[in-house]
């Protein structure tokens, strides 16, 4: 024996620690580094002999199985070294390690070694290029030693050899095992592959959940990509390829926010950006600037937002898509420039959206100013070959679209880069495109800027072209205006002040003598109203032949002047003198006129706000005279009316409102017109007037409340004019048609009533009594104070009526047949009176109380006064007397005791006429009591 036990022990040691820290998923069969043998210069033959000798001195079965393995793995290291010495020369170098392990697991089937040996057989057989072989092994490994401790690697292999089989459902269960079962830095390979196996077997939707724990491992520390070592840089960008593979196969980028793996993951950008990549690579633009777009659109506000729409940007310029660019780029100012919310701006536009904003307003300003300008062109050739005006029109309108988009965006370049040297440049372009869109008034500003204000010099070329342009622009703003108007003064007044700056800073312009002169006219339309009047009041008094048409002006701008200081006695003599100067009957002696007529009602409206009604009454009407056919003639007109009826005078308003009748049915006004007539008539008595002009309102008013309200005063105009048949004919319309307001309603039954009375209608009187009483008795929460007085009032007239025929009916023989017909009447008297008295108002209870009493009085009259029948004797006679006094004494009891209730509520405070006359009722019944004369005792007469 050679070698000493201590010597095995570490060639034991040695071998079987060869393979230690290698794992399946890490191997690519290149020749590993082994720790050599303790004695160098033997060969491996040479060792495998020394381990067959130590063999030969053990029969330990245990103790054997240990050295045929080191046998077996020393032809694995000798496999292993001849393949790297002989590289790319086709030997088989691992035969012998093959049939080495293959005879250990014959001879010692049941050894728990054996998850080694099957180990390194299938690496054996894999490195031999034998992989059916290598699988069976792995398989078998797999199958029967779950718990091998280099288990997640078989599993890892496995999986590499279905996966290259194209097995992919079996290569997904095994790199799903190596997932569950090794530590994570290996889960993440595992899960990359196993999104490929997905991948591969069209479950794209499941391959991105694998894909994106990987992205999730790899970035679990930093999102800064760049930071990775160069092998996990490269990992996380074949993933980020893989997972555009799998979202082109599931529908694009619109379904990457469906997958919930990626929800708030801070590289969800990287997702949509690469698969723009993918898409670019492809030449598929339209594809690749919809990725981008999807991610800009459900992430405003993230970081990088700027850097993907710029992306999109540039995806349509390179795929050819002009349109799309522009729109995009209007996006992208919109989104990121100085009027967004873009939170990433919130200290300030950052530096690398400012370079892409730069470019983009320049190129967006151009772009519409240009489309603009083509526009205008071609708006002026359609004129000339005279298209339709609706055809020139709505490119007109395309026209200033564009002009006023270039305006916006060169003027969010200027207030975006307010420093910058080309500002003032930019600028003039704006005054430009404004003047072209004829928006002058905003024009103007922007040129007298670049005129007199500059920033710099990238305009200073065109500073006196920009001066003109801006009195040009005053010049198209003026004629804009309506000539008088304060605004036009303004805009004048502005001109003037911009004119004499031109003319003084650019005073060797050859335009500046015309400027010079511009100025002088506009100085006689000058707001500044006293310094207009002074100028022209000069102009014409220092001037005696001042050309007409230059003093009619004059005249004119002195008349207004003095209009907007409220002078307006000064301001009609103005008028006046300018109207002297124009031909009567022209549109101009007319528009003077009006003017004329205007500052004659500021005045007349000035005496009414004083309150001298009389005055402004008068000043008013004297416009009918000064401007007839002035637009303010029948307002001046009617307030004059408005002011004679405050005062009163009837008489005086009533022609005028006829006039305007007559002559302004069209007016604003006009429906006023006869209903102040109709007034008019009433307050002056003309009580048949009155009438029929209310009765036209109620026909022909277009307010439904005015022709209701007016049929009832006609009504009554007629009733005061005693034309009671036509009274009670408008009246019964008016009750029949109406029915609310409901107090008006009754009214208008009570004026039938107390008409037809007038007219000896009874009967139709008693009707109207009747639809009084019943109207209240039905009013629920209608019914009020007059309503139940009207009732109140109606019974009381209902029991006249039954009194007086209570009257009318003698008592004559034989009494049996007469006495009910006339006791009769008395009870529909009492009923009613009664009625009347329930109502509780104090004159219809004491004038009820009175009446009762009365008939009581008379029943009992009437009953002493009938006739005797014929052929009594004498003590017949006295019987029957006797009789019929026991018949009337109750009727007088009855009465004394109606009228001594009335006459007891004179103790309580009441007193009126009925009580008054209960008292005197009261005197004949019980003179005891009442018929006394008053006794007057002085006061020296009481103290004795």
């Amino acid at each position: 024996m050679r070698y000493s036990v201590l010597m095995t022990v570490i060639l034991l040691s040695a071998c079987g620690g060869s393979n230690k820290h290698k794992t399946l998923g890490q191997l690519e069969y290149e020749p590993e580094q082994e720790t050599e043998i303790a004695v160098t210069q033997m060969d491996h033959q040479q060792v495998r002999e020394e381990y067959r000798e130590l063999m030969d001195l053990f029969e330990d079965k245990l103790l054997r199985e240990q050295i045929e393995r080191r046998i077996a793995d020393v032809y694995m290291m000798e496999g292993v070294q001849e393949q790297n010495s002989e590289q790319g020369k086709p030997k088989s170098h691992y035969v012998e390690a093959i049939k080495s392990y293959r005879d250990i697991l014959e001879k010692y089937p049941n050894s728990p070694d054996n998850a080694e040996v099957l180990y390194q057989l299938a690496k054996a057989y894999d490195m031999e290029g034998e992989q059916d072989e290598a699988l069976r092994m792995l398989e078998q490994l797999t199958r029967l030693h779950p718990y091998y401790g280099n288990i997640g690697e078989a599993w890892f292999r496995m999986g590499d050899i279905y996966f290259g089989y194209q097995r992919y459902a079996k290569a997904e269960h095994a790199y799903s095992e190596v997932a569950r079962l090794t530590e994570a830095k290996y889960a993440v390979n595992a899960y990359y592959m196993l999104g490929w196996a997905q991948y591969k077997q069209m479950s794209y939707r499941k391959s991105l959940n694998a894909f994106a724990y990987v992205m999730d491992s790899l970035l679990s520390e930093t999102s800064d990509v760049d930071s990775l070592s160069k092998a996990h840089q490269s990992m996380v960008g074949d993933t980020l390829h893989s997972i555009s593979l799998a979202v082109d196969k599931v529908g694009g980028a619109e379904t990457i926010k469906t997958v919930s793996a990626f929800n708030n993951k801070a590289y969800v950008w990287r997702v949509y950006d690469d698969l723009g990549g993918h898409y670019l690579e492809k030449e598929f633009y339209e594809y690749a600037a919809e990725s981008f777009r999807e991610f800009v659109t459900l992430y405003p506000q993230s970081e990088v937002a700027p850097r993907l729409h710029k992306k999109m940007v540039e995806t349509y310029v390179t795929g050819g898509f002009p349109t799309q660019a522009i729109e995009e780029k209007e996006s992208y100012v919109k989104a990121y420039g100085i009027n967004a919310s873009y939170l990433g701006n919130a200290d300030g536009i950052r530096a690398d959206i400012q370079i892409t904003l730069k470019t983009y307003l320049e190129e967006l300003a151009q772009h519409n100013h240009s489309g603009g300008q083509d526009f205008l062109v071609s708006a002026e050739k359609k004129k000339q070959e005279k298209v339709s005006a609706r055809k020139i029109a709505n490119i007109e309108s395309k026209a200033a679209v564009f002009l006023a988009k270039a305006a916006d965006y060169y003027q969010q370049f200027i207030d975006t880069f307010p420093a910058d040297v080309r500002v003032d440049e930019m600028r003039f372009m704006k005054a430009e495109v404004l003047f072209e869109a004829s928006k002058f008034e905003k024009a103007i500003p922007e040129y007298e800027l670049v005129a007199y204000q500059p920033l710099g010099d990238s305009a200073k070329e065109h500073a006196a072209n920009a001066g003109y342009a801006a009195i040009v622009s005053y010049e198209k703003v003026i004629d804009l205006k309506v000539d008088g108007s304060k605004e036009k003064n303004h805009w004048q007044s502005q001109a003037i002040e911009s004119m004499l700056r031109f003319s003084e800073k650019f005073d060797s312009d050859e335009r500046s003598p015309s400027v010079l002169t511009s100025a002088a006219d506009y100085m006689f339309s000058l707001n500044q109203y006293q310094r207009a009047v002074a100028i022209t009041s000069q102009l014409i008094a220092n001037n005696t032949n001042l050309d007409a048409s230059l003093k009619k002006t004059a005249y004119g701008i002195m008349a207004h002047s003095w209009f907007k200081l409220d002078e307006f006695v000064e301001s009609e003599n103005a008028y006046s003198n300018q109207r002297s100067l124009v031909a009567p009957g022209t549109e101009e002696y007319g528009e003077i006129s009006e003017r004329l007529a205007t500052a004659v009602y500021k005045h007349s409206e000035g005496l009414a706000d004083t309150g001298d009604k009389a005055a402004a009454a008068e000043s008013f009407l004297r416009i009918k005279q000064l401007a007839p056919g002035s637009v303010v003639r029948a307002t001046a007109q009617y307030d004059a009316v408005a002011m004679l009826l405050a005062l009163e005078e009837w008489l005086r308003a009533i022609p005028e409102l006829k006039d305007l009748i007559a002559n302004y049915s069209n007016h604003k006004m006009a429906v006023e017109f006869p209903r102040q007539l109709a007034f008019a008539y009433e307050k002056s008595e003309q009580w048949q007037l009155a009438a029929d002009e209310y009765l036209a309102l109620s026909k022909n008013d277009p307010e439904a409340e005015v022709k209701r309200e007016a049929l009832f005063v006609s009504a009554s105009m007629y009733e005061k004019n005693k034309n009671h048949t036509t009274a009670i004919t408008l009246f019964k319309r008016y009750a029949y048609n109406y029915e609310q307001p409901f107090d008006t309603r009754m009214e208008a039954r009570f004026h039938l009533a107390t008409n037809y009375e007038k007219i000896g209608e009874i009967g139709k009187k008693l009707y109207w009594l009747r639809r009084i009483v019943d109207g209240d008795k039905k009013s629920g929460s209608q019914q009020t104070d007059r309503s139940r007085w009207l009732a109140a009032w109606a019974n009381m007239e209902y029991a006249n009526y039954f009194a007086e025929e209570f009257e009318q009916v003698s008592l004559r023989l034989p009494l049996v047949k007469s006495l009910p017909r006339k006791n009769e009447k008395l009870q529909s008297a009492l009923q009613r009176y009664q009625a009347a008295a329930d109502y509780g108002f104090l004159e219809f209870v004491t004038e009820s109380s009175f009446k009762i009493g009365r008939l009581y009085q008379t029943f009992a009259k009437a009953l002493r006064d009938s006739p005797i029948p014929a052929g009594m004797a004498e003590n017949e006679v006295s019987l029957y007397r006797e009789i019929i006094e026991e018949q009337a004494f109750p009727f007088d009891s009855l009465a004394t005791e109606v009228h001594t209730a009335n006459v007891s509520r004179a103790w309580n405070g009441g007193f009126n006429e009925w009580i008054s006359q209960s008292f005197d009722a009261m005197r004949v019944l019980n003179p005891a009591r009442f018929n006394k004369d008053e006794l007057i005792v002085s006061y020296g007469d009481e103290i004795r």
